[in-house]
């Protein structure tokens, strides 16, 4: 027999027996971690498991896993203790700008995340790479993708409401903070904000002809 059938016949001959005894002693998720604790130590142990009668060897296992966890708890309840409480804070209000809510409800998921990780948790490009795990460029890429899509659902007219199409509604947030990355005058669309004149030496963004962000 080889050992992922030997193990395979040894976990449905005892799951129910060291199931039973995790949920005995501890409860909900905990319960579980311990059963599969118990079971990866009899898969990387298993030629020390005996053959004759593995229960008892696999309820020792469990009394040392469930005693581990017992002591860990009690580290951690103790480390809570010594903390200072932290202050309350209320919950971030809706979004107060449907326009916008409107807008990215219309986009994917993942042009969402990405304005998101950007606009609103202050990533640069190169920090959006890791979090997404490619090249910077192409990082740079879908950021400017998603900005341009953005900026097209934005210039739509509003659609009336009841159709449902616009149901979905983007997380709650404070507000939208500035555009990080090399347009920190930018809203989330990458459009220049009221009040924010363009750099000196180069002319208006309408006078020069362009209509969406960079």
């Amino acid at each position: 027999m080889d050992a992922a059938t030997h193990f395979r016949a040894l976990f449905e001959a005892h799951y129910p027996r060291v199931r039973r005894f995790a949920h005995h002693r501890v409860v909900g998720a905990d319960a579980e971690d311990l059963v599969a604790e118990v079971f990866t130590v009899a898969w990387r142990r298993l030629d020390d498991v005996p053959d004759d009668d593995p229960l008892p060897w696999l309820l020792a296992v469990a009394t040392n896993v469930w005693r581990n966890q017992a002591r860990s708890a009690r580290r951690y309840r103790a480390v809570l203790r010594r903390l200072p409480a932290p202050e309350p804070a209320p919950p971030p209000p809706d979004p107060a700008d449907t326009e916008l809510v409107r807008a990215l409800a219309a986009l994917t998921p993942d042009e969402r995340e990405i304005l998101r990780l950007v606009a609103w948790d202050g990533l640069t490009s190169r920090q959006l790479a890791l979090v997404l795990a490619v090249p910077e460029g192409t990082a740079r890429s879908r950021l400017h993708r998603a900005r341009r899509r953005l900026a097209a659902r934005l210039a739509e007219p509003q659609r009336p409401p009841g159709n449902g199409q616009y149901a979905a509604a983007a997380p709650e947030r404070e507000e939208i903070p500035h555009a990080v990355d090399r347009h920190p005058r930018r809203d989330l669309a990458g459009r220049r904000r009221p009040g924010h004149a363009a750099p000196l030496g180069r002319p208006p963004r309408d006078a020069r002809g362009s209509a969406g962000p960079r």
